[in-house]
């Protein structure tokens, strides 16, 4: 019976070694082809892994090239950026001069047109006052014309009286002989003492002249333009520019230019150091001797 036993223990060991063994078998079996597997998709994957380092690799030649390329062109680019930055320096300093002299520029055109401005208000002022004066000088001519006309009027009168007074010191000759031969010397007229009243005129030494002596007397006197009205004009030969003496009895007292003509009275200018403070009306006018 001991033996028995003995041999199914061995058996049932013997069989569950052979289980071992086949179990280990199909594990290696197993184990092997997993490995054969893993070898293959390893090789494949190698290859892959290959073909991929071998793309890189060309693409890491093709990088290489393209980085060398674009430091040619940044090396190219920096050039052009200093170039530029240089140029943009230049204009930079070309711009604060032109900054610089446009506001310079600027100054001297606001401080031409306020120079200007000040000049037209300085010169409109001054027209403005000419004007006024001018205003003022037409007045006064005016106003001299028309007293000129009316002292023309008032000589008239004057002479027919003085023609009345020479027929009476003709009827009268012997009685006025004293008076009326300094009078004729003088060529003045001179009121006859002891004639009636009512026909005595009172007369500012009223000089006679023929027109045919061209000479005159002054009519009025303009001290403010310095010039003066006398009572000749182109009938009598008076032309523009004439030179003529102004006397006060015998005595000399100076020149005047003729700048005005008309037909029976001119007016005149003083010529220097000759003024309107050395006339008063009733000076003679004569050519100059």
């Amino acid at each position: 019976m001991s033996s028995v036993k003995g041999g199914r223990t061995i058996l049932i060991f013997l069989i569950l070694i052979v289980i071992i063994l086949i179990s280990g078998v199909s594990i290696s079996l197993f184990l092997l082809q997993k490995e054969t597997q893993t070898r293959k998709t390893v090789e494949v994957s190698l290859e892959e892994f290959q073909i991929r380092s071998a793309k890189v690799e060309t693409a890491l030649k093709d990088a290489e090239k393209q980085i060398e390329i674009f430091k040619g062109k940044s090396k190219d680019a920096d050039d052009k950026i200093n170039s530029l930055m240089e140029e943009l320096d230049l204009e930079a300093a070309l711009r604060d001069e032109i900054k610089a002299e446009n506001k310079k520029l600027k100054e001297l055109i606001e401080a031409e047109g306020k120079s200007k401005v000040e000049m037209r208000q300085r010169l409109a002022a001054e027209i403005e006052a000419v004007q006024v004066k001018l205003k003022e000088a037409e007045t006064k001519a005016a106003g001299s014309l028309e007293e000129s006309a009316g002292l023309k009027k008032k000589i008239e009168d004057l002479q027919k009286k003085n023609d009345g007074l020479e027929q009476r010191m003709k009827e009268i000759e012997k009685s006025a002989a004293a008076a009326a031969a300094p009078a004729a010397n003088r060529n003045e007229i001179i009121p006859v003492p002891g004639s009636p009243a009512d026909e005595k005129v009172n007369l500012d030494r009223i000089v006679i002249t023929p027109e045919s002596a061209r000479e005159g007397r002054v009519l009025n006197v303009d001290s403010e333009t310095e010039f003066l009205i006398f009572d000749m004009g182109s009938k009598n030969g008076v032309n523009q520019g004439d030179v003529l003496s102004i006397y006060r009895g015998k005595s000399y007292l100076g020149d005047v230019k003729v700048s005005r003509v008309q037909e029976e009275m001119s007016a005149a200018d003083f010529i220097p150091p000759f003024s309107s403070h050395k006339v008063r009306k009733n000076d003679q006018v004569v050519p100059k001797r």
